[in-house]
């Protein structure tokens, strides 16, 4: 009998102690997670920080700023040094090909691909950067330090700067191909030329933009050294894509036109 009552007693008493929920065990782990972001954070001295986001700014700045200017001073001279200026020459010729031979039909199709492609890019670049940014407003949310937060604020601007920027690209770009088209069978002087001319520009900037914006993700995941290693490995990417085409003809392509 008093082994029932001890029984009924420690049972009595077990009823009063909280339990914490599943859902609220849930709710701890991200919290740590996150708590674990911003220790990443920290790693790294605020002042070797600053030197590497610097030192990556710098990079990737200094090499399309030498980018455009060898671009420009071969453009005087009348050669070709990147595929970017390749592909402008190439979408130029093109519109004075589809004047030359009436090609109307070869010329909506083409397009009409050309505008799906980069309608795509942008609802993409946006999906992602809304995406992106509903997690790293989670994180903000849990952030209890000053500075983090404003650390954080300035890692989503930057992404949210490089994605926009470049969904505006490809949108203008569709904007300009749009304007071409109707522009293509009641005007023979060279304005379609250098409209096309300009959506190579567009489409350009709007892909570089969205491979920029993978230095500032990469910031916030892994800080400062991952921006610096990222933005070097950028740079590297960057170097094979923009290098002069090899083996397309250029000189003979470029001359048949002048």
């Amino acid at each position: 009998m008093k082994l029932l009552i001890l029984l009924l007693v420690s049972l009595s008493a077990t009823a009063f102690v909280t339990h914490t929920p599943y859902p609220s065990v849930i709710r701890d782990k991200h919290a740590n997670c996150r708590q674990r972001i911003c220790t990443e954070i920290r790693a790294v001295s605020p002042g070797v920080n600053i030197a590497l986001v610097t030192s990556s700014v710098a990079l990737l700045s200094g090499y399309h700023i030498r980018l455009s200017l060898e671009e420009k001073n071969n453009q005087e001279q009348g050669s070709c040094v990147t595929w970017r200026q390749y592909q402008a020459d190439a979408r130029e010729q093109w519109a004075r090909h589809v004047k030359d031979t009436d090609g109307w039909l070869y010329a909506i199709q083409t397009l009409r691909n050309a505008m799906t492609a980069q309608s795509f890019l942008a609802s993409t670049v946006l999906s992602l950067l809304t995406l992106i940014t509903g997690k790293v407003w989670d994180i903000l949310r849990s952030a209890s330090n000053k500075w983090d937060r404003r650390l954080l604020i300035v890692q989503l601007l930057t992404i949210s700067a490089t994605m926009l920027f470049s969904a505006n690209q490809f949108l203008q770009g569709v904007r300009l191909m749009t304007h071409a088209g109707f522009m293509f069978p009641v005007k023979n002087d060279t304005k379609v030329d250098n409209i096309m001319r300009k959506t190579e520009s567009c489409q350009w900037l709007g892909l570089r933009s969205m491979y920029i914006s993978l230095a500032p993700i990469a910031w916030v995941v892994g800080g400062g050294r991952a921006f610096f290693s990222s933005s070097v490995a950028l740079i590297l990417f960057f170097r094979q894509i923009d290098k002069k085409p090899e083996g397309l003809g250029y000189e003979e392509f470029q001359a048949s036109y002048i």
